[in-house]
């Protein structure tokens, strides 16, 4: 924050202004998990970009049918920390409360950083795998270190069986619309949402496919 006052006091201000924990990770006791977007619509246009050239079949089986324990988001994370965490070396350890400080020797140009993680209790002193619920590479060194499975240690909520539970839910049919109560508010038309910001056709970031080709047809000859 200070930094951020030094730069621009009226931004430090409007900050200050909110609950922190609405907008920083380091204050937000662990329930935003590395996600930054408050609008799970992002996410879901992202990968749907991705799918919609695919068969319905193909999108099922990739859904439903992976033999996949995590969704590939939690796995990018896994892979990429377990290939960093051989750069690491485990310097004190205490097997008792399974506890170590872990150093970075890998990567001279980064600096020889010293950790401390704690098993027992998922804590790391750097705070990334409270942010996002997954071993980060100075904790999956210390698991190595201790003989233990770091997969082990990963959130519940990463697993595909929860993902799958969401959907569980029954949807409750909707009455007709003259038995619903009164609204509690007034819409209000804003014409300035509809105005164009710039000249010419908006652009747009959806995955062009063979069916967004122009139609081509063949003159009529006579």
């Amino acid at each position: 924050m200070e930094a951020i006052k030094q730069k621009n006091i009226l931004a430090y201000r409007y900050l200050d202004g909110i609950a922190k924990e609405k907008w920083s990770l380091a204050h937000d006791c662990g329930w935003r998990r590395g996600v930054l977007t408050t609008n799970m619509s992002e996410c879901l246009n992202s990968v749907l970009k991705g799918a919609r050239r695919l068969p319905i079949s193909v999108i099922v089986h990739l859904t439903f049918l992976r033999n996949q324990l995590w969704p590939d988001y939690a796995c990018r994370k896994d892979e990429k920390w377990a290939r960093k965490s051989s750069e690491h070396r485990v310097a004190k350890y205490d097997v008792r409360e399974q506890t170590a400080s872990v150093a970075t020797v890998g990567r001279p140009s980064r600096g020889q950083h010293m950790q401390v993680v704690k098993l027992s209790t998922s804590d790391f002193s750097f705070g990334k795998w409270t942010i996002f619920g997954i071993p980060c590479s100075h904790s999956i060194c210390t698991t190595k270190w201790h003989s233990l499975d770091s997969t082990t240690l990963v959130q519940p909520w990463y697993n595909i069986a929860e993902y799958l539970a969401t959907y569980e839910g029954i949807f409750q049919p909707l009455a007709d619309e003259r038995y619903w109560d009164p609204p509690t508010f007034e819409l209000h038309h804003n014409p300035v949402r509809r105005e164009r910001r710039r000249v010419g056709r908006d652009r747009t970031t959806r995955l062009i496919n063979e069916m967004d080709g122009p139609v081509v047809r063949e003159r009529r000859h006579r």
